[in-house]
């Protein structure tokens, strides 16, 4: 009786070990850097982005960091952080959803000079300040060998940032007027990206 007990513990206990053992290969937390492309489209116009994200994947989860270049409507740089949740489907390749959330810093060119007015000079100048970035959808992974990735992705993306322009006009040859207005940037769009995860 008492070998069979031992037996019987000794195999429950190499069992554990080797299911513990294939958990932690399993769950083993791996870098991962994704490279993407998109096209934005919004109610104002067409344009591009790109983005590059750099972090952890966990099992079916990932967190990382990501900035890019975006180029709709006013040129900007978000800064985000980055988490996606893989679902399996057949060959290993996968469906994930991804939610993104971050600062969007302007990185507006240079704005035009406004016309003069019976030729007084004018000054211009531009102070921009940055606002919320949120990016959030679903896509496709095609696996490859080696841990590479192709990903087609669609979500709803919003960017946001003011600007408070001060235009200073000379009247006569003491007196100055000055002009503030005060703007702001909500754009919503729609991204279709493509990417490429190593």
């Amino acid at each position: 009786m008492r070998k069979r007990i031992v037996l019987a513990a000794a195999i429950f206990l190499t069992l554990g070990l080797h299911l513990q053992a294939q958990q932690k290969t399993l769950f083993k937390p791996v870098f991962h850097s994704i490279e993407q492309i998109a096209m934005v489209n919004g109610n104002n116009a067409v344009s591009g982005a790109l983005q590059t994200v750099n972090g952890v994947g966990y099992g079916n989860w990932f967190a990382g960091i990501g900035a890019g270049l975006d180029f709709y409507r006013y040129r900007s740089v978000p800064l985000f952080l980055d988490l996606r949740r893989s679902f399996d489907v057949k060959k290993g390749n996968k469906l994930f959803v991804y939610a993104d959330g971050g600062y969007n810093l302007p990185w507006v060119k240079k704005a035009e000079q406004p016309v003069t007015i019976w030729w007084w000079p004018a000054e211009v100048e531009n102070k921009y300040k940055g606002g919320a970035y949120i990016d959030a959808g679903f896509g496709y992974t095609v696996q490859f060998k080696g841990g590479n990735a192709l990903l087609l992705s669609t979500g709803y993306s919003h960017k946001y940032f003011s600007e408070k322009r001060t235009t200073t006009r000379m009247i006569g040859e003491n007196d100055k007027t000055k002009d503030i207005q005060k703007f702001t940037y909500s754009m919503n769009r729609l991204m279709i990206k493509l990417g490429w995860e190593f």
